[in-house]
């Protein structure tokens, strides 16, 4: 029973009902989707220049008249989480309107189509309002997809190497609402006498009754019962660990975690945490467990979208800016980079501005101790 529903299920509906899977699958699309996309200029020196004032850099804030870049990237990582695969559609609305990248769910997709075994040549999207399939050329989309042993057309789904845990999940849950839909809600048994004389109809009329009051939705749920005569009343009740509710759950949430390469810390399995390895946990995220995802969508956008805007990749490219997740807290920042530099590193006029002051005359000169030099400088006091 239990097999037929999970293997039946699609997937939009294991995320709706399956806690653990939705817990992981947004996080990560909850730490991708809040970095932020950088646009740069190459700068003959080697350098780089942060770019603010383009269409591209306008893109990577607001995708589109109606969604923010980060809510497009959320619903494309939890599109690659579940169906490992996610497109989106560049185009324009309007004769001259601005460029948009709208998504579109692998669920919409009716057929995606190929000129040969490796060259993707576009997708089918059905058409309810014209009851078609329409065409939509890959020149117009941008699509990125994970591993398939079978074929290089289409990922393969990380959720199906969770079918076994969701449907020990699914077949615990409904244990549990069973036990609490028709058990008594009396906590214990009762117990007769060897030698007490009931016939099978006494016997009868008393189940029937107790089930009826004590139940759920019995008028005497949660109360006591009016034992007959020799009858003793053993108070029991299985607790989460009898059950082994905790070890379940966190064996469940573990496993789903494995698979997405989430370290289970980072969802909530706190058994071994503390402060520093925390820390570190934290950084290994974005370094191990992440760096593919945003990785592929920084190449697709650098190698696709930016052809299709007219833009140079080689002279722009865009970036996650990994340092606002990455960085260390202010004091340990500042504590490390002072002791690197053997001086000041930061003017006034940036502390003011760090702390929502204005700026003030002479401000952005960096102050030099008396007793610090640089290069051919000469000492404090002079040569000797």
């Amino acid at each position: 029973m239990f097999d037929f529903q999970i293997d039946s299920m699609p997937v939009e509906e294991l995320y709706k009902s399956q806690p653990h899977l939705r817990t992981v699958t947004d996080f990560i699309a909850r730490q991708v989707s809040t970095v932020s996309l950088h646009v740069y200029k190459r700068a003959p020196d080697g350098g780089r220049i942060r770019v603010r004032n383009t269409e591209l850099s306008r893109l990577m804030v607001k995708s589109s008249d109606s969604q923010l870049m980060m809510q497009l990237l959320h619903r494309s990582v939890m599109d690659l989480c579940l169906y490992d695969e996610w497109i989106w559609i560049v185009g324009t609305h309007g004769k001259g309107g601005p460029v948009s990248i709208l998504p579109i769910p692998p669920r919409w997709v009716a057929k995606r189509h190929y000129s040969d075994q490796w060259t993707f040549s576009g997708i089918s999207i059905w058409n309810s309002g014209k009851n078609e399939n329409v065409f939509v050329p890959a020149s117009s989309l941008i699509r990125f997809h994970g591993y398939n042993p079978n074929s290089l057309r289409e990922g393969a789904s990380p959720i199906h190497a969770l079918k076994d845990v969701l449907k020990q999940n699914v077949a615990r849950a409904e244990y549990q609402t069973q036990l609490w839909n028709r058990g008594p809600r009396m906590a214990g048994f009762i117990t007769r006498p060897l030698d007490a004389k009931w016939d099978r109809a006494d016997r009868a009329r008393f189940k029937a009754d107790l089930r009826s009051q004590f139940a759920a939705g019995g008028s005497g749920a949660g109360g006591i019962a009016l034992l007959e005569d020799g009858m003793k009343y053993e108070g029991h009740h299985l607790s989460a660990s009898d059950e082994q509710v905790v070890e379940q759950t966190k064996l469940s949430l573990e496993t789903v975690a494995q698979v997405f390469h989430v370290n289970p810390t980072m969802v909530g399995i706190l058994d071994n945490a503390n402060y520093s390895n925390v820390k570190e946990f934290r950084q290994s995220l974005y370094g191990d467990s992440l760096l593919q995802i945003m990785k592929g969508f920084e190449l697709s956008i650098n190698a696709y979208l930016l052809p299709m805007l007219k833009i140079d990749p080689a002279e722009y490219y865009v970036e996650f800016n990994m340092d606002e997740r990455l960085r260390a807290r202010f004091e340990e920042r500042a504590s490390v980079t002072s002791q690197a530099v053997g001086a000041p590193w930061m003017s006034v006029n940036e502390a003011r501005e760090q702390n929502n002051l204005p700026k003030i005359d002479g401000g952005d000169e960096l102050a030099r101790p008396l007793n610090t030099a640089f290069g051919n400088d000469e000492p404090p006091g002079g040569a000797e």
